[in-house]
C-alpha cells in the first residue's frame, strides 16, 4: 500500500486488482501508477507493462482495475523466463501544478 495527503493505492494480488481511493476532500482526482517486470530466459529483470489506474468518484470513494498480471510461478512467462513482481505509487491528479505522488512501493512478486 501506499498513501500521499490526499490519495491511496493498493494492489490486492489475488484476482490482479488495483485500488486508487480518494482521502480528501479537495476536488483533485487520485490514481495509482504500476509497473510490471518480468524475468526473462537470462533471469534479468525487465519492465512488461506499465499503466494508471484513475478513480474520479469524488472524496471517500474508490476506483478499481482489474489486471491480468502473470503470476511469479508461471513458466515460462511473455519473457521467456519465470518471475513476475509489480510495483506502485499513489497521486493526486493536480491541475496547473506537477501531480504529487508518493514514493514507488517496494516490488511485490505477483503470486497468490
Amino acid at each position: 500500500m501506499t498513501q500521499w495527503d490526499s490519495s491511496g493505492g493498493c494492489l490486492k494480488k489475488y484476482g490482479d486488482r488495483l485500488f486508487a481511493w480518494d482521502t480528501t476532500l479537495d476536488g483533485f482526482s487520485v490514481y495509482v501508477l504500476w509497473e510490471n517486470q518480468l524475468k526473462n530466459s537470462n533471469g534479468t529483470w525487465s519492465l512488461y507493462r506499465k499503466g494508471r489506474c484513475t478513480s474520479s468518484h469524488g472524496w471517500d470513494t474508490y476506483g478499481e482495475c482489474n489486471k491480468n498480471f502473470y503470476e511469479n510461478s508461471t513458466f515460462p512467462n511473455a519473457k521467456g523466463g519465470q518471475g513476475s513482481r509489480i510495483r506502485i505509487k499513489s497521486c493526486a491528479d493536480v491541475k496547473l501544478i506537477a501531480d504529487h505522488c508518493t514514493a514507488w512501493s517496494s516490488w511485490m512478486l505477483n503470486d497468490k
